[in-house]
């Protein structure tokens, strides 16, 4: 039967153009079941089994720890052993070599025939107008192959390479003294937090407008409506964000490098970060959705991460982020634009003193500008304050002694509750039996 399964990188996500293999299941040449997971991708975000759809015999074209393109053959499954041995045989003028037979065979300098490139290799090639003629003599090109060339000093590696003049400038890694210092290495998800956070900050066009909320009495009537978030604001402000950024379409979209292509639907995105790495998760349709609906999607998406079951589409297609530092006392920051992102929108915690909290929202300026972002806070503080029960009159079963937890209702005397400021410097009221020391 010959070939039963090939295994092309997958596009999960628009953000990962390649992805990391992280585990090889089996080794080239074994057995397979079908149901079998064979190996493991890592994307920016998450991880990605891939599945065996047949039973036969796994040939790996890859090797554990390596990054390969989108549409790269990683893998192959036979109905037989002799069948690997055949497409092994062949296989180097494939272009999508595997790694594994690169090692035995890139190196051949006295090939006759028409020399074979990789799509890493001629994407290299081409990037730094080097003649392929300097690899004549090989019956295959790696991209290794021409990192190695890359790598070489001498009068031959001039002659041969010419570096554009608007590539890049690596920028140099700092020093480092091993009897001082211990390094880690950078785990693949860090290396790509920092490449999609940096692809819009690097450019310096970047601004951070901030906007104070009044929070007094805020909750009086929403932590009705909230079942697990009470004392949260994260469930309203992304209702409210959702709604008005169809009234916004800026900052629902992205700079393309020539262009600014706008999000059709509004996705908002939370990041979360609870020991298991920085994740974003999107509440899909926010603007159709109301309060009890986008708080029961944060409490699902929130297990789904904890229990690390998160699917891909619950981190893919987000057009907007809010990043929530409210639990952890943060009084104020600058959140980061993410990639294919125009805008991100930073909450800080409530200072319970002045009944207030920071809006923060950082901005692309190649998309949008302050004036639009400083309407949109606006609207959004005036949303927000909407909720406040301004003047309001508690019922007596709302009214708690803050010492003994005792409520108005159950006070017997008919002096009532005293106002008065607890121990932590929070208004509060006090019972006549402990006012009196009873």
């Amino acid at each position: 039967m010959g070939l039963l399964q090939e295994i092309k990188v997958p596009l999960l996500a628009v953000n990962d153009t390649t992805l990391t293999v992280v585990d090889l299941a089996f080794q080239s040449g074994q057995r397979v079941k079908k149901g079998d997971v064979i190996l493991v991708f890592e994307t920016s975000k998450t991880t990605y089994d891939v599945v065996a759809e047949a039973d036969g015999f796994i040939q790996y074209l890859c090797e554990e720890g390596r990054d390969y393109q989108v549409d790269e053959i990683v893998s192959k499954i036979f109905s037989s052993e002799t069948e690997i041995q055949k497409a092994t045989a062949t296989e180097k003028y494939d272009g999508f070599q595997p790694a594994v037979i690169q090692k035995n065979i890139s190196k051949v300098t006295d090939w006759e025939g028409k020399t074979m490139f990789s799509l890493e290799a001629v994407r290299l090639i081409e990037s730094l107008n080097i003649d392929r003629s300097v690899f004549r003599g090989r019956d295959f090109v790696s991209r290794h192959d021409v990192e190695e060339l890359k790598g070489l000093n001498g009068a031959a590696n001039k002659k041969t390479m010419q570096k554009p003049a608007a590539a890049k400038q690596n920028k140099p890694a700092l020093p480092v003294d091993n009897s001082k210092v211990i390094v880690e290495k950078l785990s693949s998800v860090k290396k790509r937090e920092i490449e999609y956070l940096s692809e819009v900050q690097s450019t310096g066009l970047t601004s951070t407008i901030n906007s104070i909320v009044e929070t007094e009495g805020i909750f009086v009537h929403l932590n009705r409506s909230l079942k697990y978030f009470k004392n949260s604001l994260l469930p309203v402000i992304i209702y409210e964000t959702g709604r008005l950024l169809k009234k916004f379409p800026a900052l629902n979209a992205y700079f393309t490098g020539d262009g600014i292509a706008y999000y059709n639907d509004v996705n908002v995105g939370f990041a979360i970060d609870i020991d298991k790495g920085l994740k974003v998760l999107k509440v899909n349709g926010s603007a159709e959705k109301g309060i009890a609906d986008i708080e029961e999607d944060i409490m699902m998406l929130s297990n789904r991460y904890l229990d690390d079951t998160l699917k891909i589409d619950d981190l893919t297609d987000i057009s907007f982020t809010i990043t929530d530092l409210s639990s952890e006392g943060v009084a104020f920051f600058r959140p980061l634009v993410n990639m294919m992102n125009s805008a991100i929108l930073g909450v800080s915690a409530i200072d319970e003193k002045l009944q207030r909290c920071i809006l923060s929202c950082t901005f692309d300026h190649r998309v949008t500008e302050g004036k639009q972002v400083a309407i949109f806070l606006k609207e959004l503080k005036d949303r927000l304050e909407s909720y406040r029960a301004k003047h309001h009159s508690y019922s007596v079963k709302e009214i708690l002694c803050y010492k003994c937890n005792k409520s108005l209702e159950e006070e017997l005397s008919d002096v009532g509750f005293v106002k008065s400021i607890s121990p932590e410097g929070k208004e509060g009221y006090i019972c006549q039996s402990c006012l009196k020391g009873f």
